[in-house]
C-alpha cells in the first residue's frame, strides 16, 4: 500500500523562500551546551534569555491580512525556527547519556541539577513554539482561505514540513459547512490534501480528525483513503473488559471502522482502491476476533515493543522534592502484551500508581491521553526487554500497596522470585526496577545515578506528612540518565497555560518545603479520617473499610496516608482551582460583545459570568477591548495572576507561621 497515500507535493512552493531571522535563533544556538563541562549557572540562564528572545520574535512576526506573500513568509519561518528548536532538544536529551561515566559526588550532582533546568527550559520552549506557531496558521488560513492560490500554497508549506500544528488547525476543511451557511465545502482534491498532510505528520493525536470524518464522508475513495490512514496512525485497541473506570473513549474501533467499510460499493471505487479495501476489510476482521497480531504495536511514528518503558511528565510537586530537580518526568510504566479474557490480545501499560490495590493495565493509547509529553526508551539487547515485558505482565493484577518511604530494598527481595502474585510493595521508579529483575542485569545498567532528599526543611517537612525518600532513591527521571537506554519515541511538547498555572503553583509549595516551616491545617474532614485512619491500627474491619473508601490497600499506613492526603488534597484542589479560574478569565476577556442581541450563543447566566471575570480583570478587559492587547500577552498576564493567587493560598494554609518568623527559616 506504500503508494496509496503518496504525498501530495506540488513544486514551486515559494519563489523566494526566507531563512528564519539568525539574531535570536542563532543567539540560542550558541548557547545551547552540548556537554556536560559547558553546563553553568551562566550558561543556563543565558539558555533561559535566548529562549525568551526568541519567544518575543516570534510574536513579533507579521501576519497582514492584505499581504499573502508575507503571511506566507512568516508562516515559514516560523516553520523553520521551530523546526531547529527541537533539534535543539533532540541536542539537549543526547547529552543525557554523558553524566554516569563522571566521577560521582557534588560536583556531578550541581551538573545535573543544571542539566534538568535547561531540558526543562527547552521543553517549554518547544511547546511554547508549538502553540505560536499553531495560533499563526489559524491567522494565516482565516486571512488567505478565500485567495485559493495563496491558501494552496499555505497547505503545500505545511505538507513540506510534516506540520502537526498545521494538519491540527487545518482539520476544519475535512467537514462540509451547514447547507444554510452559505459556505462552500472544499473539494475532494483538497480534502485529499489535507489527509496526506495528516499523514505526513505521523501524528497519532490526530486520528480524531480522521475518524469524524469517516463518519460524515461521502466520496467512497476518500473513506477508503481515510480508513486506511486510520490504521497508518494507529488504529485503537477494544477496550479491556471490565475497565470501566477508565475515561479514555476511543475515537473510533475496528468494528464501526468495518460497518463503514462495507457500506462502500466496490462499483463506486477505482480498481486499485478495490484491492485495498477488501485488504482493510480482512484485516479488521482479524483485529475484532484476535487483537493485534503483530510483534509491535505501531501508533503513527511510534513503534512500541514489550518492555520499553514509558516516562511521563505532568504537573506535580513531588520532581522538585529530592537533591536531583527539576525532575523531567512524575510517573512511569512498562509496555507488555496482555491476552485478555476475551481472547483479544493487547498492548498495554502496566505501572503502579499512588491509589489502587492491585497493579493495573491499561491500554497503550488510552494511557498517552494523559499526559501532554512522554519519551519511550529501549534496552538494546531484545532478550533483556523481552523479560521486562514478561515482568509486567505477570505483575498485572497482583496485590499493590503503594510505599510512602519510597524504599527499594522491598524490591530487591523479590529477586529470583515469580513475580505473578507476589505482593508488589513499591512506588512507581521501583516497579520498573522490579521489572528488570529477571533479566540479571546491574540495578546501574538501568539507574546509574540515585537521589536523595532535597536540602533544607525538606526532609523534616516530610516527615510530618509521614513520608520519607529511602537510601538510593530512584525517581522517574533517573532512567534518562542510562547510556544502555536509547530515547526510541517521544511526544512534541505542547505548552497548556492553564497546566503552567498549577506548574508554578506546585513548584512554589515544593520551594517552601525547602526554604520554610510546613503547617498542615487539616479541615474537619480530614481530622476525622486522620483519626480513623489511628483507629484502623487495632480495628480491622475499619482499616478495611477505609482502604476501601479512598481506593488503596488496606496493608497501607493509613494514618501517614492520611496526614499526607490532607496535605497533597488541598494543594490539588488550590492548583485546579486556579487553572480553571484562568481558563474562565481568558476565556471571558476574549468573548466579543455581550448583548443580547450581538451573543445570542451565551445564555444571560455565561454573560454575568464572563462580565464579572471583566470586572475582576479591568485594566485588562479595557487593553483588549481597545486593541492594545494581544491573546498571547492577556495569557502571559492571567497565568501571572492566577499563579500569584495560588501562591497566596498556600502560604496562608500551609507556611503562614514561617512567613510571620521568616528570619529562622532556610535563606
Amino acid at each position: 500500500m506504500a503508494h496509496l497515500l503518496v504525498g501530495w507535493y506540488a513544486c514551486g512552493l515559494l519563489a523566494a523562500s526566507s531563512a528564519a531571522d539568525p539574531g535570536p535563533l542563532a543567539e540560542l544556538r550558541s548557547q545551547v551546551p552540548s556537554s556536560p563541562a559547558q553546563l553553568t549557572a551562566t550558561r543556563v540562564a543565558d539558555v533561559a534569555a535566548a529562549a525568551d528572545g526568541v519567544l518575543r520574535w516570534v510574536a513579533e512576526q507579521p501576519l497582514p491580512a492584505d499581504s499573502p506573500p508575507e503571511i506566507l513568509a512568516s508562516i515559514e519561518r516560523l516553520l523553520e525556527i521551530h523546526a531547529q528548536v527541537n533539534g535543539l532538544l533532540e541536542q539537549t536529551f543526547a547529552m543525557r547519556v554523558q553524566f554516569a561515566g563522571l566521577p560521582a559526588g557534588d560536583e556531578r550532582h550541581a551538573r545535573l541539577r543544571l542539566y534538568l533546568r535547561l531540558a526543562s527550559q527547552m521543553i517549554d520552549l518547544s511547546g511554547r513554539l508549538h502553540t505560536a506557531l499553531r495560533e499563526a496558521i489559524e491567522v494565516a488560513a482565516y486571512h488567505l482561505d478565500s485567495q485559493p492560490q495563496q491558501f494552496q500554497r499555505l497547505l503545500e508549506l505545511l505538507v513540506k514540513n510534516k506540520a502537526a500544528a498545521g494538519a491540527e488547525v487545518m482539520s476544519y476543511m475535512l467537514f462540509d459547512p451547514p447547507a444554510d451557511s452559505g459556505a462552500s465545502p472544499y473539494s475532494t482534491q483538497e480534502k485529499y490534501q489535507l489527509l496526506n498532510l495528516i499523514l505526513a505528520t505521523r501524528h497519532h493525536d490526530l486520528l480524531p480528525y480522521v475518524a469524524a470524518f469517516l463518519r460524515e464522508a461521502k466520496n467512497p475513495s476518500l473513506i477508503v483513503i481515510a480508513a486506511e490512514l486510520v490504521r497508518r496512525l494507529g488504529l485503537p485497541q477494544e477496550p479491556r473488559p471490565g475497565n470501566v473506570a477508565e475515561r479514555f473513549k476511543p475515537p473510533i474501533l475496528a468494528g464501526e471502522l468495518h460497518r463503514i467499510l462495507t457500506q462502500v460499493s466496490e462499483s463506486d471505487l477505482p480498481e486499485h482502491l478495490v484491492a485495498y479495501r477488501r485488504e482493510l476489510l480482512a484485516w479488521l476482521q482479524r483485529r475484532m476476533q484476535r487483537g493485534i497480531e503483530e510483534d509491535s504495536l505501531k501508533l503513527g511514528a511510534l513503534e512500541l515493543l514489550p518492555g520499553d518503558w514509558l516516562l511521563m511528565r505532568n504537573p506535580s510537586p513531588y520532581n522538585l522534592f529530592t537533591d536531583l530537580s527539576p525532575g523531567l518526568f512524575t510517573h512511569v510504566g512498562v509496555v507488555a502484551v496482555e491476552q485478555g479474557r476475551d481472547g483479544i490480545r493487547r498492548f498495554v501499560i502496566v505501572d503502579l500508581p499512588e491509589r489502587g490495590a492491585e497493579i493495573p493495565a491499561t491500554n497503550v493509547e488510552a494511557f498517552l491521553a494523559r499526559t501532554l509529553h512522554y519519551v519511550f526508551l529501549r534496552h538494546p539487547d531484545a532478550e533483556v526487554g523481552r523479560h521486562m515485558g514478561q515482568a509486567a505482565a505477570d505483575m498485572i493484577g497482583n496485590e499493590s500497596q503503594f510505599d510512602l518511604q519510597f524504599d527499594t530494598s522491598r524490591v530487591a527481595a523479590l529477586q529470583g522470585k515469580p513475580l505473578r502474585g507476589e505482593l508488589i510493595h513499591t512506588y512507581c521508579a521501583g516497579f520498573l526496577l522490579a521489572c528488570t529483575l529477571p533479566t540479571s542485569r546491574p540495578r546501574e545498567e538501568f539507574f546509574p545515578i540515585t537521589e536523595a532528599v532535597a536540602g533544607g526543611n525538606m526532609a523534616a517537612n516530610l516527615k510530618k506528612l509521614g513520608l520519607s525518600f529511602g537510601r538510593d532513591f530512584l525517581s522517574p527521571t533517573g532512567a534518562m540518565f542510562s547510556p544502555q537506554l536509547s530515547i526510541v519515541g517521544r511526544r512534541e511538547p505542547v505548552y497548556d497555560p492553564g497546566r503552567e498555572v498549577q506548574e508554578l503553583i506546585f513548584n512554589h509549595f515544593a520551594d517552601g518545603m525547602i526554604r520554610k516551616t510546613l503547617t498542615p491545617s487539616p479541615d474537619a474532614f480530614q481530622i476525622l479520617r486522620e483519626k480513623l485512619a489511628r483507629m484502623a491500627k487495632q480495628v480491622p474491619w475499619v482499616a478495611n473499610a477505609l482502604a476501601r473508601a479512598n481506593d488503596v490497600n488496606a496493608r497501607m499506613d493509613l494514618e501517614a496516608a492520611a496526614r499526607t492526603a490532607a496535605v497533597i488534597e488541598t494543594l490539588d484542589d488550590i492548583a485546579e482551582e486556579n487553572l480553571n479560574e484562568f481558563v474562565a478569565a481568558y476565556t471571558a476577556l476574549l468573548a466579543g460583545p455581550l448583548h443580547a442581541q450581538s451573543s445570542p450563543q451565551h445564555s444571560a447566566d455565561q454573560i454575568a459570568r464572563i462580565q464579572d471575570y471583566r470586572q475582576r480583570h479591568a485594566k485588562l478587559a479595557q487593553q483588549r477591548s481597545d486593541g492594545r492587547l494581544s491573546p498571547r500577552e492577556l495569557r502571559l498576564e492571567l497565568v501571572r495572576f492566577y499563579a500569584d493567587r495560588g501562591r497566596r493560598q498556600l502560604d496562608e494554609r500551609f507556611f503562614a507561621a514561617s512567613a510571620a518568623g521568616a528570619a529562622t527559616d532556610q535563606p
